[in-house]
């Protein structure tokens, strides 16, 4: 089945950008929130989107986020993992797109893009999005060497330039050996307008007065989470860390490594003080967001996450690995830094049992300062419609854009 929903479209517009990404809703977990605030802030600044992404379980929900936007969504056939759909490729085709910026990596819509530009002779960019990092090569070799020789080595080299979220993933990209330009431009995040939404349906009254350290995306083994949960576990023992906080676990995954990571730890306010408390979007994020003290991301590897510049947008201070890539986060002081490892993690909990609540205040108003200077979607936009000009030729080549 292929859908386009077409809520509304700026007439005439100058210029057109086709956006292709394996999936529009939440089930693309951090991309589903970034690809989509740079969709709607590009019309502002000249560029309307035509988005093209693959059906799931969670596309017809999710749609109506998609506000403003024109989005075609197709069927795949055969593995979902593979994402092989011709439905897709002749919307792609039919699309009048000047430029087309591919979000994601090692599915086979990147073969429909090269097929586009072969027959279009129109250039495209790719983000990679973290999928080039070399923790993510790393896994699942087989797999990512079969899509390199079937489609991706052709998609990644005939790719007019590269985005890269920071300047870590700019020497990621670099280190396979891809030598076109980088446009080095970070995600955003939009304000949100009150500051406590509510509670979240989670909380209950058995919390009390515990402050609560949220952990929240995927739950995948490059997160960190069951580091996270054998440190919190210790600390439990060593030194009841559970009496003044708990641990939320917000996420989605797969159910057998969820479950998985529920045997590590006795669940509830009676327990160690850990909650699952499962995928939240929506206001559920709002409010979940609202609802802790402090978020933690102890993960591996990471492009640019998502949940740092949300929990700043909340005022809520952040715990960070260098792996995720937002150091400017220790330097505004909005953020902890913390080590991916079990003896790491003990340390960074036994200093957060003991902070004061002024100074997790202070933390949190820092990061939103942070992101309302830095990382709003109307100054992403601005700078990635300039590339797509530079890409076209009617634009000089940005100041964002490393050779």
């Amino acid at each position: 089945m292929t859908r386009t929903v077409d809520i509304h479209r700026l007439a005439d517009p100058a210029h057109r950008v086709g956006f292709v990404t394996a999936s529009v809703s939440r089930t693309g977990g951090g991309l589903f929130d970034a690809v989509r605030g740079l969709a709607l802030a590009l019309p502002e600044n000249g560029f309307v989107p035509q988005v093209f992404a693959l059906n799931d379980s969670n596309t017809e929900g999710d749609l109506p986020q998609w506000r403003g936007t024109q989005v075609t969504t197709c069927d795949a056939v055969g593995p979902a993992m593979l994402g092989y759909s011709p439905a897709l490729r002749t919307s792609i085709l039919a699309s009048d797109a000047d430029v087309v910026h591919t979000h994601g990596i090692w599915m086979h819509p990147s073969a429909d893009v090269v097929a586009w530009h072969r027959r279009e002779r129109k250039p495209y960019i790719i983000s990679p999005h973290g999928m080039l990092d070399r923790w993510i090569l790393n896994r699942s070799k087989l797999k990512k060497w079969l899509a390199l020789a079937a489609y991706e080595r052709s998609h990644l080299n005939r790719a007019a330039c590269f985005h890269a979220l920071n300047r870590e993933e700019a020497d990621a990209i670099r280190a396979v050996g891809l030598k076109q330009p980088i446009a080095v431009v970070h995600n955003g995040v939009t304000i949100p307008e009150f500051d406590s939404p509510g509670l979240p349906s989670w909380w209950t009254g058995e919390l009390g007065s515990r402050k609560l350290l949220l952990y929240f995306g995927r739950l995948h083994p490059k997160k960190g989470v069951e580091n996270l949960l054998t440190a919190w576990k210790d600390r439990v023992i060593a030194d009841s860390i559970h009496v003044r906080w708990n641990l939320i676990v917000g996420g989605w995954g797969d159910p057998s490594y969820i479950g998985h990571l529920r045997s590590m730890v006795s669940e509830g306010v009676n327990g160690d003080g850990v909650h699952f408390v499962g995928p939240q979007f929506g206001q559920d994020k709002a409010k979940t967001y609202a609802a802790c003290d402090c978020v933690i991301l102890p993960s591996f590897s990471e492009g640019l996450p998502m949940v740092p510049l949300e929990a700043w947008s909340f005022r809520k201070p952040v715990a960070l690995t260098r792996e995720c890539n937002l150091s400017i986060g220790f330097s505004r002081r909005a953020a902890f830094e913390i080590l991916n490892s079990v003896e790491g993690l003990m340390a960074f909990l036994d200093e957060l049992h003991s902070i004061d609540d002024a100074q997790l205040v202070a933390m949190g108003n820092g990061g939103r300062a942070l992101v309302e200077d830095h990382f709003t979607w109307n100054a992403v936009a601005t700078q990635m419609a300039d590339v797509y000009g530079w890409l076209m030729g009617s634009r000089g080549k940005p100041s964002c854009v490393i050779e």
